[in-house]
């Protein structure tokens, strides 16, 4: 039986991307393949400006640059009026001890005030890598995720963007320039496999050539659908979180990038209190539309530790994210250099240690990712 194309997997908006090689042999290395040419050059730039955090004060408006710990209410929250406009409405909720019928009425009614109806989006509000993200479409499945938020953590609920297409926008500005610039575009393709009404949704999975050789996400998160038969013209999302470990298939969006979308992004950016570096998670309506800078919807703000999304690209390679990597950092170094002479102090290396290993902690507690 012939194996659908890739071209199936694209949203509404999104180019078709076909593709020779399903899947990267480098796409599910160990982080620390990636990461260690990154650690010997912060090392060597380390020494040079003589401070190893100053990629900590990249970002001054965001805890620690964004690199770690930081939460997506205090990203957002740094936006004026006009970056505002653009991201998705959203509410950021701590879940008490005890999930009572009271709390749960509450709960709905705060999230009418906040003009968020279903289907909304809950994600922790610390948090990474799509973890504990999540579509509720009702509220049994709202209950279900807040029983399952461990107490006294926030959680961000936001409307649903009204777009499918997605990208992630990689921003540099050094300060005091007028313009920065798109480091990187990647386009984020969410797969899906259409039923037949003859095989389960673990066979559709296997006789398609994007989503079979990434089984073992899929396969963990819809464990308990694979046996089901898909009805003939389903569509079958295999992936919600436009997350590369979660499932999410990337591809390099550089020839899309125009001066029209960099100046929107420069808009908006420049309109973030502290924000000089990071990546902005957009839905968009068409590609056409994201080309003019029109149509978008931030869904989220990531600061200094956040990856530029076409490293993923199945056609590139290994070495190619490893320039990616190492040119984003001397750029995060750069930055806070510059940002020291204007009297930002960089953390201590502990600052970062304290917080990465409570943000590590903390995603071990939160709910599964959709």
């Amino acid at each position: 039986m012939t194996k659908p194309s890739m071209m199936l997997i694209g949203q509404a908006g999104m180019p078709n991307y076909p593709v020779s090689r399903p899947l990267g042999w480098f796409e599910f290395l160990p982080a620390w393949c990636f990461y260690t040419p990154v650690v010997v050059q912060s090392i060597g730039l380390g020494l040079y400006y003589r401070s190893l955090t100053l990629p900590l004060i990249a970002n001054p408006g965001i805890s620690l640059s964004g690199m770690v710990g930081e939460a997506k209410s205090e990203v957002f929250a740094q936006a004026g009026d006009t970056a505002q406009r653009y991201i998705a409405a959203y509410w950021r909720w701590t879940r008490p001890n005890a999930i009572t019928p009271s709390i749960k009425k509450t709960l709905l009614a705060e999230l009418a005030k906040a003009g968020i109806t279903m289907p909304l989006v809950a994600k922790p509000d610390k948090g990474c890598r799509g973890a504990g993200v999540q579509r509720i479409d009702t509220e049994r499945k709202l209950f279900a995720y807040i029983r399952t938020f461990p107490p006294d953590r926030d959680i961000i609920f936001q409307a649903l963007a009204p777009y499918d297409a997605e990208a992630g926008v990689f921003y540099i500005r050094y300060p005091g320039e007028e313009r920065g610039q798109i480091f990187s575009l990647g386009l984020k393709y969410l797969p899906a496999v259409i039923g037949d009404g003859k095989r389960t949704l673990a066979a559709l999975i296997q006789h398609h050539d994007a989503a079979s050789v990434r089984g073992h996400l899929y396969h963990q998160r819809h464990h308990h659908q694979l046996d089901e038969v898909i009805p003939a013209g389903v569509r079958m999302p295999l992936a919600f979180s436009g997350s590369h470990c979660r499932g999410a298939i990337f591809k390099d969006g550089a020839a899309w990038v125009t001066p029209a979308l960099t100046a929107k992004i420069d808009t908006i950016a420049k309109d973030i209190n502290g924000f000089y570096f990071g990546r902005f998670d957009i839905k968009f309506r068409d590609i056409a539309s994201l080309q003019q800078g029109k149509g978008l919807c931030i869904v989220e703000i990531n600061g200094a530790s956040s990856e530029p999304a076409h490293i993923w690209d199945s056609e590139g390679g290994y070495f190619q994210a490893i320039r990616a990597l190492l040119h984003q950092y001397r750029h995060l170094y750069h930055i806070g250099a510059r940002l020291r002479l204007r009297g930002h102090q960089p953390p201590s290396v502990f600052a970062l240690l304290r917080a990465w290993y409570q943000e590590r902690r903390w995603m071990k507690q939160y709910p599964g990712t959709d």
